[in-house]
């Protein structure tokens, strides 16, 4: 590769994230692990080019505003620092500023709309937005028309979060490349910000996508991302030439919605390796945190409880393993995660039967530590999702030494491999047969956790790493010969 351009890669939606958010998801942690081993790279690897974090600058004043590789990591340790909702003594947070406070009560407002009856949520959605949008112009009008100084250097949050007023040193200049790694659509008027780049500097974009569900499966997302991430595609998707897809299942979905919607690509889409696990092997020190299950007595289900997920299938599974076996060899199904959307339902039937009378437990955000310990404790991993990108959950079980039963749809064997048991998400009877065949046969279980153990062969992050930067070069390439 020569140096003589540069990559600019966009980290505004992690930033945004965290103001909401406490700890991150799995789109977070995977760009976060990218662009770890792209720093690492950088100082270490000739030819690679030069490398520049940016996110989007005030309105009113420049296009976009730098930030660091070590403001990154920062923001990232303090997230890990802090403790989740169930610990017993919560570590102190800084107080969060008004604008977070703002999309705070924006979520809240949105989402209370959205667990309305449909024939109810959908007028005052649009409502909302419309109202949404309008004070979002007037405050850019007043934006330009009174600049305001900067919060204090002295704020708690700007140990965190650096000013958006820092102009660039170096601009960017035609060839160079502006590289989108995570969530972009959760930034209004992406696509127009994008737009401007490129008409003021000439920047080729290179895309990674993880999936296109809101748009092609809109019945398990909310209303207001299925608007959102529409919107997004249809501006941000015709400016981008090149684009990389998480798995092969992935990049046939985009191809098939380009084709159908006759967007033109200057390359077929490609499929980047994805690395297993984030950060360094877990591991387990001390004692086993309080109120976690006896260790080889329950099967865990690590994910947001969202309907594409499916845990009514798996709260039906276990249903039917109550009545079939005698209580005391139904292990405990543990749910790891977050309580998402338009899961009411089977909110409402674990509470009417008591939670199966205990066979199932819910484990909100439970922290790295506790996650290292429930992984290394569990029988097996169960993950029943409708569609996915990839599956991260699936080969983090299998980093973590322990089997994953999981869905064969979309891209998740590719995620799970040889060493992962599959079944038809949509055919009760069959996951029902492949989990209960996998409880029962307790001698065959141990030989399949020694498999994992042993034969397992994670992917590097380097390796994620070294296709994108080569597809960006390919871009430069390409972008320099127009």
């Amino acid at each position: 590769m020569n140096a003589d351009y540069t990559i600019w890669i966009d980290v505004e939606d992690i930033f945004q994230y965290f103001e909401n958010n406490s700890r991150p998801s799995g789109i977070q942690r995977l760009v976060y692990e990218i662009l770890h081993v792209i720093r690492q790279q950088a100082a270490t690897k000739p030819g690679i080019g030069n490398i520049a974090l940016i996110r989007r600058g005030l309105e009113g004043t420049q296009l976009f505003s730098p930030v660091s590789f070590d403001d990154l990591e920062n923001l990232f340790a303090v997230r890990a620092d802090e403790k989740v909702a169930h610990d017993s003594r919560p570590a102190p947070r800084s107080r969060p500023t008004p604008r977070a406070l703002v999309r705070r009560l924006r979520h809240t407002v949105i989402r209370r709309i959205e667990s309305l009856p449909p024939e109810l949520a959908r007028p005052l959605l649009i409502i909302a937005v419309n109202q949404l949008r309008a004070l979002r112009l007037l405050r850019g009008v007043v934006q330009k028309r009174f600049h305001r100084k900067s919060p204090s250097a002295t704020s708690p949050a700007q140990t965190v979060v650096p000013p958006r007023n820092t102009p660039l040193t170096t601009l960017p200049k035609p060839g160079d490349i502006f590289l989108i790694l995570g969530a972009a659509w959760s930034e209004p008027g992406f696509g127009e910000r994008l737009a401007g780049m490129r008409k003021a500097y000439g920047i080729q974009p290179v895309l990674l996508l993880s999936d296109l569900i809101p748009a092609i499966r809109p019945e398990w997302c909310a209303l207001s991302l299925i608007r959102d991430f529409k919107h997004w595609l249809d501006t941000t998707l015709p400016q981008c030439g090149r684009l990389l897809a998480i798995s092969h299942a992935t990049a046939k979905t985009i191809e098939d919605y380009t084709r159908k919607h006759r967007l033109k690509l200057l390359a077929p889409v490609q499929t980047v390796p994805i690395g297993s696990g984030f950060g360094p092997p877990r591991k387990i020190e001390g004692d086993r945190p309080k109120g976690l299950p006896a260790p080889e007595t329950y099967v865990l289900f690590v994910s947001t409880i969202e309907a594409r997920k499916n845990h009514i299938l798996a709260f039906r599974i276990w249903r039917r393993l109550v009545a079939d076996l005698p209580p005391e060899q139904v292990p405990t199904l543990v749910f790891a995660g977050r309580v998402g959307w338009l899961v009411s339902d089977l909110m409402q039937q674990l509470e009417n039967t008591e939670w199966l009378r205990g066979k199932i437990r819910l484990l909100r955000d439970p922290s790295d530590d506790e996650l290292a310990h429930l992984y290394d404790g569990c029988m097996f991993t169960l993950f029943p999702s409708l569609f996915e990108g990839w599956g991260l959950p699936v080969t983090e079980s299998l980093m973590n030494g322990r089997p994953c039963v999981a869905s064969n749809a979309t891209s998740i064997p590719e995620a799970g491999g040889p060493l992962s048991r599959y079944f038809d998400p949509e055919n009760i009877d069959e996951a029902y047969r492949v989990v209960r065949e996998t409880i029962e046969d307790r001698e065959g279980l141990k030989k399949w956790q020694e498999e994992v153990r042993t034969q397992f062969r994670p992917t590097p992050w380097e390796n994620t790493a070294d296709a994108i930067l080569d597809a960006c070069h390919a871009a430069h390439v390409d972008g320099s010969a127009a």
